[in-house]
């Protein structure tokens, strides 16, 4: 009986390769989607999930006072730590790390300088956290200040062996470190990557309320009251603080959902190197389309094999005739679905080898599938029989309920409304077509307006340095040899492509303005990058008091300060008197996904300069990039000269956002083109069905656009009606999704007219394609055995 019954199924996709292709294609690329979106929604839930009793590991924050916005801010004092460990019970640990990941140059071979990330710990750190150690003593691996705590990988690459416990590691300005331990292989999908761990003995500013940059993090005992531990740090914390501290209370947060947090900010410090990671909004965006991509393929095997059925019926009444029970039918048909379906999960697996490079490229992280893992296997079977229960269910049900008498003598098992499934399911698939259509337009309309929007200054041929510490300290130097070269029309300083620094105080008029960001630069700043001087004059060099004492504002800060006309102004900056001496027009210095903020230029105050701004003349450009590389190589021995045009430093912040746009563009493509499988299918089948009445009509006079007219509108009044109710709900759903961005595109009616057409037109090829050889055969060939 199997044997039969596999017989029947390899017979059957023989004999119909065009709808087995179809239905091959549409549903292994939907498991192929299905399966990548399941990995990495697996690699982001399973962030730092390898940790033993996470959900006991807290970290500490601080609530600024209500004046400074009542936020909590997880940069403490290291010395609330140990207040915290003395005075709290029901904790099983207590740890302080410096604030995020450090960099560092090893030197190997005593020439060789690699940049690599590292992180400052206290011992205890590896009592809290789950980092085995393979070698080396984890109770003072990191008590002496001058050892470190390295991972396998590190020590196969520094050391070349494993067991490198011993082995002198060193770093360049910091000197040399002796290897105490070394930790198994961690997963990546974790906030620490401690490659390199050294001792937080080694700082000075431990007892020191002043210093806000380390982070606490504490382990509570299994069945502690968290509540009470709150309250009790809140009560050290308000017993303890300094006076005038800026913060009122002290809570807990979770290290599990520490990683959700914004980058950059808390406990998201540790690991910044995310991808379109720590974004729920993009777990369920892309879950969401993969979910319409696999009721777009499941709706398709249904009409197909609900509209193969009919060519089935004989074979259903010869097994009904011959004893065959509708159960064993059921499991026939269903068994022919389960089986195909499994054949998808093979080409869907072979699919996703071939993508995930690139999408985990896309993604910004590494996604594998590994097929060591039990779980995995059982994923991916599990989810090819439940495509196949949900797929075959119907159309095997249907099949096993024909009436073998009707069937034998080739009348109709159903009547008309029977199969009216086919064109509601086609309705759904259009119209989640026409949603999607809408907003990939809408999404591509975005990013070109953000690639092409007007940030207010001129950021052509201008390359962006980042200093290094050898080059600040003789910033002069280096932009006077910089300045000599033949091919650089204008050198200035700023912190493009970044922003204002951002932490300053006005006071203007008894008011106090905190927060303005603010760019150190000379007078080359405005006429280089053609910034609009709206009133007053720029940077002089030659009045001295221009940089003691001189301020230039933008149009926002001017308006927030209320002055009507700035120039002659004089206020307070961090305690010393400025003159307003210019006004700037307003420009978008953080890049097109930022609004206008407040800002104003001033002369370089820190003594260091950070960004180096150079506008290179478009003749024999490679040329002058050349002889800035030769000048950084005289003040830097480690770095390899690296350096950004603007304009395209610009486009890489919206990286993040392209790379869901090319997500969104992908699965929409996907969608249309199932969708229009569905309806080549259902036209096939339609065409079958009325061949004899195109005969008649034919013979009757009928032209071949009558014919193409008569066939193709119950088609098109679907379409239209699918549009009808999608595309409001897209421009509704997009309207949202805009409001979340500044300097958003407005809507119009474009979008849905070019949705409509293109649908419409799309869908016209496919019915041209099919019905037209029927409507050319001879109308003889076709009633002739009538």
């Amino acid at each position: 009986m199997l044997k039969n019954y596999i017989t029947t199924t390899l017979r059957g996709i023989k004999r119909n390769k065009v709808f087995t292709l179809i239905n091959l294609t549409g549903l292994s690329v939907a498991m192929a989607c299905f399966i990548l979106v399941g990995l990495y929604v697996r690699y982001e839930l399973s962030y730092d999930q390898f940790h033993e009793d996470v959900e006991d590991i807290h970290i500490v924050q601080l609530k600024f006072i209500e004046e400074m916005g009542g936020a909590y801010n997880q940069l403490l004092p290291a010395v609330f730590a140990d207040i915290i460990e003395e005075g709290v019970p029901g904790l099983e640990g207590v740890t302080t790390t410096l604030s995020g990941a450090g960099s560092m140059y090893v030197v190997k071979n005593e020439q060789d300088y690699l940049p690599e990330k590292y992180y400052t710990l206290q011992n205890s750190f590896f009592d809290l956290f789950t980092f085995p150690f393979i070698h080396g003593n984890k109770a003072n691996a990191l008590t002496d200040p001058k050892s470190v705590v390295i991972s396998r990988e590190m020590a196969l690459k520094y050391f070349g062996k494993e067991n490198a416990v011993g082995e002198i590691l060193s770093v360049d300005t910091k000197g040399d470190y002796r290897v105490t331990g070394v930790l198994k292989d961690f997963p990546k999908n974790s906030q620490f990557q401690p490659h390199f761990s050294f001792s937080l003995n080694s700082m000075s500013s431990l007892d020191s309320w002043s210093d806000n940059t380390f982070f606490i993090y504490i382990k509570t005992l299994p069945n502690a009251n968290l509540d009470d531990i709150q309250k009790r740090i809140a009560s050290l914390y308000n017993t303890n603080k300094p006076e005038g501290s800026i913060y009122e209370d002290a809570a807990l947060g979770s290290f599990a959902d520490s990683y959700w947090a914004q980058t950059g900010s808390g406990a998201a410090m540790n690991n910044r190197e995310r991808g379109l990671g720590a974004n729920k909004d993009i777990i369920y965006i892309c879950s969401g389309m993969a979910l319409l991509l696999l009721f777009i393929a499941l709706a398709n095997y249904v009409n197909m094999a609900t509209a193969k059925a009919m060519e089935r019926a004989k074979e259903v009444g010869i097994r009904k005739v011959n004893g065959a029970t509708q159960n064993q039918l059921i499991k026939q048909f269903l068994g022919e679905t389960l089986f195909f379906a499994l054949l998808c999960l093979v080409v869907a697996v072979i699919m996703v080898e071939i993508l995930l490079p690139s999408v985990s490229q896309i993604m910004g992280i590494s996604l594998k599938m590994d097929y060591q893992d039990i779980t995995i296997l059982g994923y991916l079977v599990g989810y090819a029989l439940f495509c196949g229960l949900l797929a075959g269910i119907y159309p095997a049900v249907l099949l096993s309920r024909f009436n073998p008498v009707k069937a034998l003598k080739g009348q109709k098992q159903q009547g008309h409304s029977r199969f009216s499934h086919r064109s509601v399911l086609l309705f759904f698939q259009f119209a989640i077509s026409a949603f999607m259509i809408i907003v990939l337009l809408v999404a591509n309309k975005q990013i070109n307006h953000y690639l092409n929007f007007d940030l207010g200054f001129n950021k052509e041929r201008v390359v962006s340095i980042s200093m290094t510490k050898e080059m600040s300290e003789r910033h002069q130097v280096f932009l006077q040899e910089i300045k000599n070269i033949s091919g650089v029309e204008g050198v200035t300083m700023g912190p493009l492509p970044g922003g204002g620094f951002g932490f300053n105080t006005l006071e203007y008029k008894g008011k106090t303005f905190k927060n303005v960001p603010r760019v150190e630069t000379d007078e080359s700043f405005i006429t280089m990058l053609e910034i609009p001087l709206l009133a007053g004059r720029n940077f002089d060099p030659e009045i001295s008091s221009d940089f003691d004492n001189s301020i230039i504002i933008n149009e926002s800060l001017a308006q927030k300060l209320e002055m009507e006309n700035p120039i002659g102004r004089t206020l307070l900056f961090e305690g010393s008197t400025k003159t307003v001496i210019g006004l700037i027009k307003d420009f978008h210095i953080s890049g097109s996904m930022s609004t206008v903020r407040d800002l104003m230029l001033t002369p370089l105050i820190s003594g260091r300069v950070n960004k180096l701004l150079i506008k290179v003349n478009a003749q024999n450009m490679a040329s002058t990039l050349g002889q800035i590389d030769a000048i950084w190589d005289q003040f830097d021995y480690k770095d390899s000269y690296q350096y950004q045009f603007l304009d395209d430093a610009y486009e890489a912040k919206l990286s993040r956002l392209q790379n869901l746009t090319l997500i969104i563009n992908g699965v929409t493509t996907a969608i249309v083109v199932i969708s229009l499988f569905g309806l080549f299918s259902l036209v096939t089948f339609q065409t079958s069905q009325r061949i004899k009445e195109i005969g008649i009509r034919k013979v009757l006079g009928a032209s071949a656009n009558n014919i193409l007219f008569i066939l193709g509108k119950p088609y098109a009044w679907l379409i239209l009606l699918s549009s009808l109710v999608s595309i409001p709900l897209a421009y509704y759903f997009m309207g949202n999704a805009l409001n979340q961005f500044p300097n958003r595109i407005d809507l119009n009616a474009s979008f849905g007219v070019i949705t409509v057409i293109s649908i419409l037109g799309f869908s016209a090829l496919v019915l041209l394609s099919r019905a037209l050889s029927t409507i050319r055969t001879n109308p003889v060939d076709i009633l002739r055995n009538e």
